[in-house]
């Protein structure tokens, strides 16, 4: 799944003043990584935040069982760590690099330096993790109401928001089937339907979104509330 899986959430680095876009960035430490590489583990404790300067991270958590459950991708721009300096918890998940990716890794006492002095930056935080729980609280209500067609199509709607084109996702069915919290074959199902009813159209990794407006609207028809508009 290359395209984001960032559930709605804005990039920190848009949130903040070029000023203390670059004072942060100043402060990192810069890292590469290849594709597949582990940024961090689950149960890792070391504090610090990580802003992701290109490529994309994959978050997901690895099972007793052997399974292995995508939870996002978040691209440039996102960061991720702030659990481990404002709570002093563990990483909950395994963190890996999608492609190419260099991360800026600010250590603890050099974001406590920035924080304290510069309020903008607990202002960007604040919209940003806000956005995220937002988003997973929406997230999971789906996962309680709707059948897995409509929850597809807003995971599709939501990525294709995102993606670098708009009538193209890049993602297969394995990803989608992981992040939905259901079998490949029951997304394999729901993915036909919307074929069907000319929504999508199923590619090798890829999904061709043919018409968002009608795919939005499709998926209002079928919500149990009304749905929100976000502001910009």
């Amino acid at each position: 799944m290359a395209d984001l899986l960032d559930f709605g959430s804005g990039p920190l680095v848009d949130l903040l003043p070029e000023t203390l876009a670059a004072r942060l960035s100043a402060a990192a430490s810069v890292i590469d990584y290849d594709h597949g590489e582990t940024i961090h583990s689950r149960g890792d404790a070391k504090p610090g935040l990580s802003v992701i300067r290109s490529g994309a991270v994959r978050f997901a958590t690895p099972g007793v069982d052997g399974s292995y459950v995508t939870t996002s991708i978040l691209g440039p721009g996102h960061c991720f760590g702030e659990s481990t300096l404002f709570a002093r918890l563990p990483r909950a998940y395994d963190a890996i690099a999608e492609g190419k990716t260099v991360i800026e890794q600010i250590s603890k006492p050099r974001f406590d330096r920035i924080f304290d002095e510069e309020p903008a930056l607990a202002r960007a935080l604040v919209i940003a993790m806000t956005q995220r729980l937002y988003s997973v609280l929406d997230f999971l209500e789906d996962m309680r109401r709707l059948p897995i067609d409509v929850r597809a199509a807003k995971l599709i709607a939501g990525m294709a928001r995102s993606a670098k084109h708009a009538d193209e996702i890049e993602c297969n069915q394995a990803d989608l089937a992981f992040t939905l919290g259901v079998s490949r074959v029951s997304v394999g199902k729901a993915l036909s339907r919307l074929q069907e009813e000319g929504l999508i159209a199923l590619g090798y990794g890829r999904i061709g979104v043919k018409d968002r407006k009608r795919l939005s609207e499709w998926i209002a028809e079928r919500l149990p509330v009304e749905p929100l508009t976000r502001g910009e």
